[in-house]
């Protein structure tokens, strides 16, 4: 019996495999041919070529001062005295980087080391590398050797920039300490109508005049009130500080106006030193009565 069940099974095994080889090869569920998927190679789209966007033109000019340079004639006042009118004459000049435009350079100017200026300008043509402007400062020469002064220029357009400022070398010579004159005056300027009797003081003002630019000194002299009988027994002294150029004294007769016109009589001085002078002799006009 196990016997025959053996083979009924093997005999359904053969059949199930006989079955399996004849079926129809297998198709797509639309019927149709299997579309083949796409290629996953793709094709990359045409890229944009990106620039940087150029801004419109933003270049400055070059345009500028480097330098300005400066001269001055007379380059020097030695030997000059002190007193003699003059004129300085100041030269700056100018140079650029240049450029194809025309531009203006603006600057201030100064012959006394900047405590005053004044304002001025230059065109420059293209190309042009250099330009001169010249100023100037005219006066005596002051025996303080305050002047003249250091000039120069302040550049403020296009760019800033000072220049080295300049001055003649040098310093002027004082002029020489001496008495040029002595003029006289008198008050009262007459006794015409006092009576003989009256008290009076008479003042004399003696003015010494000095020659300008000096560095001073000491002037010597005597005074009379007696018509120079008596000059040389009055001797006295001023000091004159520089550049000095007068210098006053007063000195007086004091007394009783007498009956016989003696008194007050005409007076004076007489400058020993630094060098002699004799001013001329005054007294009031008139006569007591």
């Amino acid at each position: 019996m196990k016997k025959i069940t053996k083979v009924v099974v093997l005999f359904l095994l053969v059949l199930a495999f006989l079955a399996g080889c004849s079926a129809p090869p297998a198709s797509s569920s639309t019927g149709g041919a299997a579309t083949p998927s796409p290629s996953t190679n793709a094709t990359p789209a045409a890229s944009a070529t990106v620039t940087s966007a150029t801004p419109a033109s933003t270049a400055q000019t070059s345009f500028k001062v480097t330098s300005v340079q400066m001269a001055v004639s007379p380059a020097s006042i030695a030997g000059q005295s002190c007193g003699t009118e003059l004129t300085v004459t100041y030269t700056a000049t100018f140079h650029v980087v240049p450029d194809q435009g025309t531009h203006t350079v603006q600057f201030a100017y100064t012959t006394n080391n900047g405590r005053s200026q004044q304002f001025a300008s230059l065109q420059f043509s293209p190309g042009e590398t250099t330009k001169t402007f010249s100023f100037s400062w005219h006066g005596p020469l002051p025996l303080d050797h305050t002047a003249p002064g250091l000039g120069g220029v302040l550049v403020t357009s296009p760019n800033q920039l000072i220049s080295t400022p300049i001055k003649p070398a040098g310093l002027c010579t004082p002029a020489p300490f001496h008495v040029t004159s002595v003029t006289m005056s008198v008050n009262p300027g007459t006794i015409a109508g006092r009576h003989c009797g009256t008290n009076l003081t008479v003042t004399y003002t003696a003015t010494f005049h000095i020659a300008p630019e000096s560095m001073g000194g000491v002037i010597k002299f005597g005074y009379t009130v007696d018509n120079g009988r008596s000059g040389g027994d009055n001797t006295q002294t001023l000091v004159v500080g520089p550049g000095t150029t007068t210098q006053t004294y007063s000195f007086t007769w004091s007394g009783v106006l007498p009956a016989d016109h003696t008194f007050p009589e005409p007076g004076g001085v007489l400058v020993s030193s630094p060098n002699v002078v004799h001013s001329p002799l005054v007294g009031p006009s008139g006569q007591c009565s």
